[in-house]
């Protein structure tokens, strides 16, 4: 009896080691292309992504950006107007569902999250979300 449940502590104690050591989503893993950026105070849709598979929010101007970060250095391009904003980023913290970032694009400093995001039909997304100068950008992983 008591091997068996010294087998039993040992491979508990492997499997909560190797989920803790499973590789987390990072920014720098994925080319990110916007999906919604809102006005924090009141919510308002201000752009919505180019995409026709996208829900279309009355009043807000459609726009294709995309995100790309490496080596602590972070570029968003919208491509609607070929405009490119760079900045940098450093890793806030960690977490058991992904990476917490603290972000500095075009002078503005805000806080970013990557994670895998979880649908009603089960299917799993990385997502960033992006909080910055009173919105917040969402993005998903190209």
């Amino acid at each position: 009896m008591r091997k068996a449940i010294s087998i039993i502590l040992v491979a508990a104690f492997v499997i909560l080691l190797s989920a803790c050591s499973a590789e987390k989503p990072k920014i720098e893993d994925y080319e990110w292309k916007m999906r919604i950026v809102t006005h924090v105070e009141d919510g308002r849709i201000i752009y919505d992504a180019a995409d026709e598979e996208a829900d279309t929010y009355e009043g807000a101007s459609i726009v294709e950006m995309t995100l790309v970060a490496s080596d602590g250095k972070i570029t968003l391009t919208d491509l609607t107007n070929g405009k490119a904003y760079t900045g940098s980023y450093t890793v806030s913290g960690k977490n058991p569902e992904g990476t917490d970032y603290r972000i500095t694009l075009d002078g503005k400093t805000g806080y970013a999250t990557v994670a895998m995001t979880t649908y009603a039909d089960g299917r799993e997304e990385p997502t960033l979300p992006i909080s910055l100068d009173g919105y917040s950008i969402y993005f998903y992983a190209e």
